[in-house]
């Protein structure tokens, strides 16, 4: 059983390279029995990320997700009711256009492999556009 401040700790020391990203997967997919907890820990470390790590906490999302579609779906599932609010957090705050288009990529690929239902991949889109729209408002002003 792992702890909320295990948790806290590992997306913490989360960065953006492939390695951090597939050993915090590995992790988190041994605890997936845990899944909802990990889930909610995992939206209130991206909120209060720094801009530049908030990418990384989709990384890691997008890596349990495809690899837990084949063990079982419990993130898959739990993870489906944040994906759009942190889509559009992430978009929103982070204003680089390389980052906006890395969230829209990994929205197709879950699109293209069927992780989601045709329903929720266009919630999920319209979160990217209204988090597109919200960073060129606050560009603006």
């Amino acid at each position: 059983m792992v702890s909320e401040s295990q948790l806290v700790k590992r997306f913490a020391e989360l960065s953006t390279s492939q390695q951090s990203v597939e050993t915090l997967s590995l992790f988190l997919m041994h605890h997936r029995r845990q899944s909802q907890t990990i889930v909610h820990i995992w939206a209130k470390e991206l909120v209060s990320a720094t801009s530049d790590r908030k990418i990384a906490f989709l990384y890691v999302a997008n890596d349990v997700i495809q690899h837990d579609k084949r063990k079982g779906g419990e993130f898959v599932k739990d993870f489906l009711p944040m994906l759009a609010s942190a889509v559009q957090h992430i978009v929103s705050q982070v204003d680089d256009e390389n980052i906006h288009k890395t969230v829209k990529r990994i929205i197709q690929i879950w699109n293209e492999r069927q992780i989601y239902q045709p329903d929720a991949i266009k919630l999920l889109k319209t979160s990217y556009e209204n988090g597109v729209r919200l960073c060129l408002y606050i560009e603006f002003k």
